[in-house]
């Protein structure tokens, strides 16, 4: 005697296909967008002065190992039970995030560092906008 599946496993296969196709689309439109350079990855590493961050490739690195560690165990999964996630791993991930955090903190409480450094004293100088010279000064007499 075999087992029919009920409405509700209906239900929940039809959710679950909906779920996977949306996601897929989603992530597909996104790699579309890099590819094209509607969305730039110039910045993702680097801090606001413009210099490589260790703390943000650290924490990316990371995210995405164990990202992929827990799918491929998710996905050798039979029973339909997520694994549990070792203490030690949650433990790694949170010491990589607050070492950005920190390492974040600190090059936002130094405002010498955020953009980028003037050039040396006797160096060229940098055009000045014209929307940021002052005004002339008004010829004598001239009426406002």
């Amino acid at each position: 005697m075999g087992v029919t599946p009920s409405a509700s496993g209906y239900v929940m296969s039809l959710c679950g296909y909906i779920f996977c196709i949306f996601f897929g689309a989603l992530a597909a439109t996104i790699l579309i967008w890099i590819w094209r350079g509607k969305i730039t990855l110039d910045a993702l590493i680097n801090e606001a002065n413009g210099q490589a961050s260790m703390s943000r490739f650290q924490l990316l690195i990371f995210t995405f190992v164990i990202a992929v560690s827990f799918f491929e165990l998710v996905e050798k999964r039979t029973d339909g039970v997520l694994p549990d996630i070792p203490q030690g791993v949650l433990t790694l991930l949170g010491i990589s995030a607050s070492t950005y955090a920190v390492g974040k903190g600190i090059s936002y409480s130094q405002p010498n560092l955020l953009g980028p450094q003037p050039p040396a004293a006797g160096g060229p100088q940098p055009p000045v906008p014209p929307q940021a010279r002052p005004p002339a000064p008004a010829a004598p007499g001239a009426v406002d």
